[in-house]
């Protein structure tokens, strides 16, 4: 039975592909979040700034860090699929470890990731990150006296801020998925390479028997 391992490959490939478009999306959502915080929390009042211990954005900025070794990694991996001159397919046990040095360490560091984010986000409302406080103030209307504030001093951009908090976090949970189906992927991609030279190898051989006996 012969085994075709191109059709694994091209899965990895496009799991890899998902990985690398997750954490640019990542990236851009966290970063925009922390950067309007950033600006806003000592003028807004919406933001609190009287209290400004009272916000945790580590979370954030782990969603941040993650992403980016993620994209690093996976994007190197990419690379090296795509580019004809490392010829990867030819080289399988050179694939398979590419595959999981690469995936391996980004997924651990996601999983840790989103489990650090979660035990930050179920601290609120003793302490609130900006998921927490956004997604909780997205739908307040402000006092009457104060609906002339400039559209940087209210809570208009809450709802979109905490759509895209949510789509970080959850966002980082799909990556550390993606990353497993990879490591999966690159497990069964080696085993089918070493089949499939195997039967070739044993068709070869019994071709040069028969060969012989033709003689």
């Amino acid at each position: 039975m012969k085994i075709n391992p191109a059709p694994l490959h091209l899965a990895q490939t496009v799991i890899t592909g998902l990985v690398v478009a997750f954490n640019i999306a990542i990236l851009g959502t966290a970063a925009h979040t922390l950067g309007v915080f950033n600006k806003q929390q000592s003028s807004n009042p919406w933001w609190l700034p009287l209290w400004p211990q009272h916000f945790d954005v580590h979370g954030t900025k782990a969603l941040i860090a993650s992403a980016a070794v993620s994209l690093a990694l996976s994007g190197s991996f990419l690379a090296m699929s795509l580019i004809p001159q490392v010829n990867l397919p030819n080289r399988p046990t050179l694939r398979a470890l590419a595959a999981i040095g690469s995936a391996a360490p980004s997924a651990l560091l996601t999983l840790a990731t989103v489990i650090y984010a979660h035990i930050l986000n179920n601290k609120a409302p003793q302490l609130d990150t900006i998921q927490t406080w956004t997604c909780k103030y997205k739908n307040s209307q402000p006092l009457e006296q104060d609906m002339a504030l400039p559209s940087n001093m209210g809570n208009g951009a809450f709802t979109s801020l905490c759509y895209q908090s949510k789509f970080a976090l959850y966002g980082t949970l799909v990556v550390m998925l993606l990353l497993t189906g990879s490591m999966g992927l690159s497990v069964l991609g080696w085993c089918a390479d070493k089949w499939t030279a195997r039967q070739e190898r044993k068709g070869s051989e019994a071709g040069s028997v028969m060969d012989e006996i033709k003689l």
